[in-house]
């Protein structure tokens, strides 16, 4: 076996063992303090409507390509969407969180964005 395939080799089974261990890595726990409370429910509230936010755009896209949207549909779309995308984010950052806190950790499902 070459030295270079013997190197991919090692790297596959790397990649899958990185791959093994984060599948069994536990999720963060939910922070059951007081003082969290409004912050998680606020994360989550955010979580879902950005996955909402996201299918809408998805079918909005599939609905443009197949031509069924007039253009001044497609632009009233768009508006709404950024404007949407923009609350989500407002509302995170008064709650001091990151856009990537929103993607939730569902554990073997994967990620929810």
């Amino acid at each position: 076996m070459k030295k270079e395939d013997v190197v991919a080799l090692q790297v596959k089974e790397l990649e899958s063992l990185r791959k093994e261990l984060q599948r069994h890595a536990q999720p963060p726990r939910w922070n059951v303090d007081p003082q969290d409370v409004q912050k998680s429910v606020v994360r989550l509230v955010l979580a879902l409507v950005e996955f909402l936010r996201k299918l809408l755009e998805r079918q909005a896209i599939r609905r443009m390509e197949s031509g069924t949207l007039t253009a001044e549909e497609t632009e009233k779309i768009g508006q709404a969407l950024m404007k949407l995308e923009e609350t989500v984010q407002q509302i995170a950052r008064q709650f001091g969180l990151k856009p990537e806190e929103l993607n939730l950790d569902l554990g073997p499902l994967g990620r929810l964005i």
